[in-house]
């Protein structure tokens, strides 16, 4: 076949693929996996991340996800990325029931804070500064970041105002806060989210530690009548990540394109995650829930409660090599300033 029709059969092929649909194969077809439904603010971020990739890569970087724990499905998921069960995954090692201890352990440190985004600077400059963030994750390549929205105090029967108002009460409670709220006179309780609603309706517990969007997501605001901003900290974590496999047989300028797009990702979850705060709290102020500041001083005397577990938690890193005071100072310092 002279050159002349061989141009045309190829052109005449490529019409044919482009009228039919066909989709030709990218250079490097890559799998994520995560816990969360495309419609999550977590999963929203995801979706365009993995358009922006193939966009940026010039569609030599396809990317196949695999929702809702379709293909990982433990929250925090690293064990089963290194393993090789998917290229990419969300992982959260702060929900880990062991190992990744400086990752897992030094969220708590950030009691007190109110601002999530000042978390997440104070986190990313210890990241940067301890590489043993990163040696907990064999091998794996973060490509983003996650600070959660601060959670407050949701109350039945009266607001929170001072600590004193906590005496005798019953809250539902994450583990790390339950040390606070003892020393306050109050019961911290550990239940599924899903069994704190008909807890509330009955009186069972008398409130719950939760951010603005249970407000809507879980319909708190039906069972609630106080939602007092007395910040609880979730600290901020490795969310995203590539096995070290998949990210070796990456060119160098596509690594280069993930790493670009690091910041992005970790801020567009950020911003979904507070479009779900506001409209949780839009929520709220519809159900007549009344919303109410705690005084600064008050937050700092609650906040003190948190002291003597971060310095047991920072000795326990400490003996094992791991530089938690050291932590936990700067994470104070940075407070404090």
């Amino acid at each position: 076949m002279g050159i002349k029709k061989l141009t045309l059969a190829l052109l005449a092929a490529t019409s044919l693929g482009l009228a039919s649909g066909a989709v030709f194969a990218a250079d490097f077809e890559l799998t994520y996996s995560t816990t969360y439904t495309p419609t999550h603010p977590y999963g929203r971020a995801d979706e365009e991340w993995i358009a922006r990739i193939h966009e940026q890569t010039d569609g030599r970087v396809q990317i196949t996800a695999f929702w809702g724990g379709s293909l990982i499905n433990s929250r925090e998921g690293i064990d089963e990325l290194n393993a090789g069960v998917a290229d990419m995954a969300y992982i959260a090692p702060i929900y880990a029931s062991s190992g990744y201890d400086l990752n897992r352990l030094t969220p708590q440190f950030f009691y007190g804070y109110e601002d999530a985004q000042e978390v997440l600077r104070v986190y990313l400059e210890l990241w940067n500064e301890y590489p043993q963030f990163a040696e907990e994750l064999g091998g794996a390549q973060v490509l983003g970041y996650n600070v959660g929205t601060p959670m407050h105090l949701m109350l039945r029967d009266k607001p929170f105002n001072q600590v004193s108002d906590l005496q005798g009460l019953r809250i539902r409670s994450a583990v790390d806060y339950i040390g606070a709220l003892t020393a306050a006179g109050a019961e911290g309780v550990t239940m599924p989210m899903t069994d704190t609603y008909p807890s509330l309706q009955r009186g069972v517990l008398d409130g719950v530690i939760a951010p603005y969007e249970a407000l809507r997501s879980l319909s708190f605001a039906e069972v609630i009548n106080y939602y007092s901003e007395l910040p609880h900290s979730r600290g901020a974590y490795p969310s995203r990540a590539i096995n070290a496999q998949a990210w070796a047989a990456l060119p160098e300028d596509i690594q280069q394109v993930f790493l670009d797009n690091i910041e992005w990702l970790t801020q567009a979850t950020y911003d979904y995650a507070q479009e779900a705060e506001d409209a949780g709290r839009a929520y709220g102020e519809e159900q007549g829930v009344t919303f109410n500041t705690v005084d600064p001083e008050v937050v700092a005397e609650y906040s003190s409660a948190f002291e003597p577990s971060a310095r047991e938690t920072a000795a326990q890193l400490d003996s094992a090599g791991l530089p938690g005071t050291e932590i936990l100072d700067r994470i104070r310092a940075a407070i404090e300033q």
